[in-house]
């Protein structure tokens, strides 16, 4: 059996469900005592049919468990409310500890219990991170012109950078504002509609620099040969190597800070397992992860489908939650204020 485009399983219809047969493939060197064998993997979704996350879990439950040994059986299941709390409320207390169930989480899943948001009922330190399928990162350009190399040179520079960003909601004014409580000579100026607008008015020369997610502005830097001049978030293949990130360019106090708005960004599309998953299972579940995002097969799907598959590894999920989790309250304060 294999998933139509309009075959959608939900949490309110488990009963009778049919799985998804998993063709046989070679799976990690290890195995956890034929424990897999005629089992089914569980793909829990934070959210409704469609969108994103829906498009990487379901990847992710076609692929994955033919780098599984003894090739499972998977089933996604869609279990979406409060901004993914419902899902990672399920995993914490009442999905099977055994192996047999993983979760595509919210991308905010450490932040909201940071902030203390209502409802949250698990402990991100307890759940097990696999790893995340698509990370992203943000970038600060600036126009060839510009005599602007790094981030570096904008508090050292003794001038007044202007920026332009949509406004406070927006991610280019929040990663800026971070820069300008940390003193540096900033005028940011909101207003611009969109990306598109942003960057036109780096490229006219109305303000000097602007940022925004790399995916998204990809096409732009290249038409119009912007210079990187710093980043936020996860390295990038296409981000000259060197490039100075937000964090390391600011006060510890603010780097706190910028660490709480990349979250977001570095967590991309993050898959958890259950508390107490015995650990022969969970280097299983780890290993076929990174295989499956490198099998030819699912990257020439995400290709066709044009989604992005940038991994991030469950270490960099483990220090970014931990970072998130150890902001001070005035820190969170702050956070607030710009958010």
């Amino acid at each position: 059996m294999k998933f139509g485009k309009h075959e959608y399983f939900t949490i309110v219809s488990l009963a009778g469900l049919g799985v998804i047969a998993v063709g046989a493939a070679q799976g990690p060197a290890f195995a956890a005592d034929g424990f897999y064998k005629g089992k089914t993997l569980r793909v829990i979704i934070r959210s409704s049919p469609g969108g994103g996350n829906d498009y990487y879990g379901r990847l992710m439950a076609r692929h994955m468990p033919r780098h599984i040994p003894d090739n499972p059986n998977s089933i996604p299941i869609n279990m979406k409310g409060a901004g993914g709390i419902v899902a990672a409320n399920y995993l914490h207390n009442r999905a099977k500890r055994d192996g047999t169930e993983i979760a595509i989480l919210s991308r905010a899943i450490a932040v909201v219990q940071r902030t203390k948001t209502k409802g949250v009922l698990y402990d991100v330190n307890k759940l097990i991170p696999l790893g995340s399928t698509a990370s992203n990162t943000a970038v600060f350009l600036v126009a060839q012109k510009s005599k602007l190399m790094s981030l570096k040179d904008i508090k050292r520079g003794g001038r007044v950078i202007t920026v332009g960003t949509t406004g406070p909601g927006g991610g280019a004014y929040q990663r800026s504002m971070v820069m300008k409580l940390d003193g540096f000579p900033m005028k940011i100026i909101t207003g611009y509609g969109s990306n598109g607008e942003k960057v036109l008015s780096v490229a006219r020369g109305d303000v000097e620099m602007t940022a925004g997610s790399y995916e998204t502005m990809r096409t732009n830097i290249k038409e119009e040969k912007f210079r990187i001049i710093g980043k936020l978030g996860a390295d990038h293949p296409e981000i000259p190597k060197g490039t100075v990130d937000l964090r390391d360019v600011v006060s510890p106090d603010r780097k706190a800070l910028a660490s709480l708005l990349v979250a977001p960004l570095e967590a991309g599309r993050p898959f958890y397992t259950t508390p107490g998953v015995p650990a022969d299972r969970v280097k299983i579940l780890r290993a076929a992860f990174v295989a499956a995002l490198k099998d030819p097969k699912l990257l020439a799907e995400a290709k066709k489908a044009k989604k992005g598959i940038e991994p991030l590894t469950w270490q960099q999920m483990v220090k970014t939650n931990k970072e998130i989790l150890g902001a001070s309250d005035e820190i969170m304060e702050q956070f607030k204020k710009l958010m």
